[in-house]
């Protein structure tokens, strides 16, 4: 079984910029900042803006301009010093600052108990099992962990790349099943809640990278389940 030319550019070029994404979303709510973060986001302005087309909500409109706000203060801060640690009070104070930290597991959200490696963690961590997924060294947080998942997506990603490059069509519609199906049954069931919430926090604390980020994130994926949706229709005819 092969398929024509132009669609496997579309598939390979999609898979980088998916990727990318993906690797962003995971920086930014996966731990604090340091200085290699800074000028990391205005590469996705441009992206995030051509989104608008697609995603035609309000909500996405103001998260991209509330995104820029950032990107300028980020652009014209007189001290990175100082710029990073108001940034890293900010995530702390969204998610480390014990009892009144936003949760950020599915298991928090999905879970019957509410706490950290419930029923969701278990399914999260047999998930990434079955497609061979470990989590770097460097990473404490649990599987179910919002950046966590976004480093798998990131992973799943780059794999349909290759899987086009390779021309493998059957393997890759599977790699294409799991990653709409890990985003539809799961990412989704709980992303409007962690999004609502650290936009909610977020603005009382003025935080705007966070604020944009979580509500960019949100219809990001939902953005791009329809894109895999499309490219799997066209490997179907």
């Amino acid at each position: 079984m092969s398929f024509n030319q132009e669609l496997q550019e579309d598939l390979i070029n999609s898979s980088i910029l998916r990727s990318a994404f993906f690797n962003y979303f995971y920086r930014v709510f996966n731990n604090t900042a340091d200085e290699s973060f800074i000028g990391v986001s205005e590469k996705y302005a441009v992206y995030f803006n051509d989104l608008k087309a697609y995603v035609e909500s309000d909500e996405y409109n103001n998260a991209c301009k509330i995104f820029e706000e950032y990107i300028n203060d980020e652009t014209n801060a007189v001290n990175i010093h100082n710029f990073l640690q108001k940034l890293n009070i900010e995530f702390t104070l969204l998610f480390l600052s014990g009892m009144d930290n936003i949760p950020a597991s599915a298991s928090s959200y999905l879970s019957s108990d509410g706490l950290l490696k419930g029923e969701e963690w278990e399914k999260v961590v047999s998930v990434y099992k079955m497609r061979d997924f470990q989590m770097p060294d460097s990473v404490k947080a649990p599987e179910d962990y919002i950046s966590v998942e976004m480093l798998y997506m990131q992973k799943l990603s780059d794999l349909i790349g290759k899987l086009a490059e390779d021309g493998d069509i059957n393997l890759l519609k599977s790699i294409i099943d799991d990653q709409i199906n890990f985003s539809s049954n799961h990412i989704l069931v709980w992303i409007d809640m962690f999004a609502d919430a650290v936009y909610s926090k977020s603005v009382t604390l003025n935080s705007k990278l966070y604020a944009s980020a979580a509500v960019i994130m949100k219809y990001y994926i939902k953005y791009d389940i329809k894109l895999l949706e499309e490219f799997k229709e066209e490997l179907n005819k």
